[in-house]
């Protein structure tokens, strides 16, 4: 049986008494850049990535020094809700050949023939949990974003991609990034 609280943040709007966000249906995060990437680098129109040499961040690509990231989702299955899942908005770090093959692709909204590649996730999720974990980068058609599946088969993260996660983890996750539960879960 469906959880009451998981049921109705599967199927209505709330908004977040701590940072004015509306969240329909079930909750997503998105992480606005890489964790390494300093947060005076300033988002930039995805054009940048092309015209612009030196460290770039935009809402879909990151260059910083030698390191080039994507923007990727990372979606963990939520137990027990007919098949609904939480989705993270992450960024994945790839090689710099993957990054331009991607870039010559993305316009052109034909990534997904790129297949699958070697990635890192370069958010720590949840917070606090470490250093990069090795992914697998698959990509999505019609300009869907790529999606992170973990390899590191021991961590947390691969274990809650596998089994899901339950409502207790998915409130553990969203205070942890710092959201008002009671908002979220009980009517205003």
């Amino acid at each position: 049986m469906l959880d009451a609280h998981l049921a109705r943040m599967l199927s209505s709007s709330r908004q977040c008494r701590c940072c004015g966000g509306t969240f329909a249906q079930l909750l997503s995060l998105s992480c606005d850049r890489p964790d390494i990437v300093p947060g005076d680098l300033e988002v930039q129109d995805n054009a940048a990535v092309f015209a612009t040499d030196g460290d770039v961040l935009t809402d879909d690509f990151c260059r910083f020094g030698q390191l080039r990231f994507l923007r990727a989702v990372l979606a963990i299955p939520v137990a027990d809700s007919r098949g609904e899942e939480f989705i993270l908005g992450t960024w994945a770090g790839v090689s710099e050949d993957v990054f331009d093959e991607y870039l010559g692709l993305f316009e052109l909204r034909e990534t997904e023939a790129m297949g699958s590649c070697p990635a890192w996730l370069s958010n720590q999720i949840p917070p606090e949990s470490g250093g990069p974990l090795a992914c697998m980068l698959h990509m999505r058609p019609e300009g869907q974003y790529p999606e992170l599946q973990v390899s590191e088969v021991n961590s947390d993260l691969a274990r809650m991609q596998e089994l899901g996660v339950g409502l207790e983890e998915l409130l553990g996750f969203l205070y942890a990034y710092g959201h008002d539960l009671a908002s979220l879960v009980y009517d205003a």
